[in-house]
């Protein structure tokens, strides 16, 4: 899955939704730190990858595959925008 401008706050919403769906309590709080985004700053992008990554490693056992990928793709890229690799 590609994770671009145009797509990550889809996906991001994506996510949000099937964890509220199932009731994922753990990624859920995390994220909803930072999510939605407001501003498009890379603060908030920061908050993002981080978020991401928290999740990555403290929820990675109560998420299913394809979100753990959607997860890695999405935290890749809030950090290429935060460092400048990709602009967004």
């Amino acid at each position: 899955m590609v994770v671009d401008a145009g797509t990550a706050d889809a996906l991001t919403a994506q996510l949000v939704d099937a964890w509220c769906e199932r009731r994922a309590l753990s990624p859920l709080r995390t994220i909803l730190a930072c999510y939605p985004r407001v501003s498009g700053l890379t603060d908030e992008w920061d908050a993002l990858a981080t978020a991401l990554k928290t999740i990555r490693v403290q929820c990675a056992s109560q998420l299913r595959p394809e979100e753990l990928e959607l997860v890695i793709g999405l935290q890749q890229f809030a950090e290429s925008v935060v460092y400048r690799d990709h602009a967004a």
